[in-house]
């Protein structure tokens, strides 16, 4: 008896799990065609973490975990939480003016050992 309450929760939480999943996809798809300006990253990416949040905490069992188990989850997102600042202090430093370009150079033409090469491309040899 004390199984099938268990398996009825377990399976009332999967199911609410996939709808409130399904619900965000749909509301990621729907944001992607208001004309938000730059509130659509913003929106995009909350939903996503709450996507991600449901999956951690549900399909990896992060609420049955233990302390550490948990605390190398959050180290997990504080590495990965550096890595994104760090590339945005990329981005921002970064220099405004193209580099310079050298402008690409013809190759001579494969010549027989006996010939001496010349020393411009077109010039008869000497």
């Amino acid at each position: 008896m004390a199984e099938d309450r268990r398996f009825a929760r377990t399976a009332r939480t999967l199911g609410l799990a996939w709808i409130a999943l399904l619900a965000l996809m749909l509301a990621s798809l729907g944001s992607a065609y208001l004309k938000l300006g730059p509130w659509n990253m913003v929106g995009g990416l909350v939903i996503a973490a709450i996507k991600a949040a449901i999956v951690a905490w549900l399909f990896m069992r992060l609420r049955e975990a233990g302390p550490l188990i948990r605390l190398v989850a959050v180290v997990g997102l504080g590495v990965w939480g550096i890595l994104i600042a760090l590339s945005g202090v990329d981005y921002e430093t970064r220099a405004l003016t193209p580099a310079a370009v050298q402008r690409p150079q013809q190759l001579l033409p494969p010549q027989p050992a006996s010939q001496p090469l010349p020393t411009i491309i077109g010039a008869p040899p000497s």
